[in-house]
């Protein structure tokens, strides 16, 4: 004979109503829909868009220069160099921190100079000098801007970064790129050095030669990093 055991009947005031049960299951429910919230994906963010004009052919003071320079503690009068400008159009999202863009110059695969866009800010005829923090030039290929080799030359003989709202922490329309052309042999300085001995501006051959490689990059370096622009300096000419 097969025994089937049968569980026995719950008592009144010991089991589960259907009220009650009804109200757990919904409390089960809100709780998992809580717990799917918190860990919910993070989707990465849209891609960060920077729209640019270069213009050549273009002229600015040497404000990183006091030997081209009067007055040079505040309102500087300074020498002019040939330049050319990257000047930002349009962006999107509206809210690209500057400490978030670098302004990179690769010459010959080495890098000539890479700074962050707020590290790079100058406001020109003030006479500020750059910071111990400031970005130093590296090389192009073997060459190097110093005479000695050594020396730090700062960022503002070969580029600066301008904003039309000075101060802000974010990018604007408006906001300029200025880079130092090398200047003609027959250049002088105001202590009468023919031609001048400091150094500025990006190497000629940038504009000669397609092997130099000398190419403006601008990266986004926060999450998701992703490159913004590449700027072949060879196709704005002198």
């Amino acid at each position: 004979m097969v025994h089937r055991w049968r569980r026995p009947r719950p008592r009144s005031g010991r089991g589960v109503t259907p009220i009650i049960a009804a109200i757990l299951l919904t409390g089960i429910t809100v709780a998992a829909g809580v717990v799917l919230w918190t860990f919910r994906i993070q989707t990465p963010t849209a891609g960060v868009q920077v729209e640019y004009v270069a213009e050549g052919d273009q002229t600015e003071p040497a404000w990183g220069d006091p030997t081209d320079c009067t007055n040079t503690s505040i309102y500087a009068a300074c020498d002019g160099l040939p330049a050319f400008f990257i000047i930002f159009t349009a962006h999107s999202p509206t809210n690209i921190l500057l400490t978030s863009l670098t302004f990179e110059i690769r010459c010959n695969h080495t890098s000539l100079l890479n700074g962050s866009f707020n590290s790079m800010e100058v406001i020109p005829g003030t006479g500020a000098n750059p910071g111990s923090g400031a970005p130093a030039l590296g090389k192009c290929g073997s060459w190097h801007p110093s005479a000695s080799g050594t020396t730090a030359t700062y960022f503002n003989r070969l580029a600066y970064f301008q904003q039309i709202v000075p101060g802000t922490k974010t990018l604007h329309d408006g906001d300029i790129f200025v880079v130092y052309e090398h200047p003609l042999a027959n250049f002088c300085d105001r202590n009468h050095h023919c031609p001048d001995d400091d150094y500025h501006g990006a190497p000629p051959w940038c504009f000669t030669s397609p092997a130099a490689d000398c190419t403006i990059y601008i990266t986004y370096t926060s999450s998701p990093a992703s490159l913004v622009a590449s700027i072949p300096i060879l196709s704005i000419g002198m």
